[in-house]
């Protein structure tokens, strides 16, 4: 349900990147959402789709850049990529804890003209 608010936020967004602009068409949406999000990158498709009937944003193109999760590791500081049931730092041997690699839910870009 969070990603029909987030759609309708992102078109929000792109009308009022077209008004700031003085542009009448958005040409594609670009976001980036990371696994570890919370948000299905489809199902903010999906609603984006459902909620931009009738706006500037219709039939417009959107893409997703998917972010990967990253675990820190509190020791050395090294940033290195979530493995399944292995969280030991690649460099030093240390857990792991979580990064904000990996959180993303973003408006990379809103591309009009």
């Amino acid at each position: 349900m969070h990603e029909h608010h987030e759609a309708v936020h992102i078109i929000e967004h792109a009308q009022m990147a077209l008004e700031e602009r003085g542009h009448t068409k958005v040409k594609q949406i670009n976001l980036v959402i990371g696994e570890s999000s919370g948000f299905s990158p489809e199902a903010v498709i999906m609603n984006i789709e459902i909620n931009a009937v009738g706006t500037c944003c219709e039939d417009v193109p959107v893409t997703v850049r998917k972010v990967k999760s990253m675990l820190k590791c509190p020791a050395c500081g090294e940033l290195f990529m979530k493995k399944p049931f292995h969280f030991e730092c690649p460099h030093c041997g240390t857990p792991g804890v979580p990064s904000e690699i990996g959180k993303e839910m973003a408006i990379d870009s809103i591309e009009t003209e």
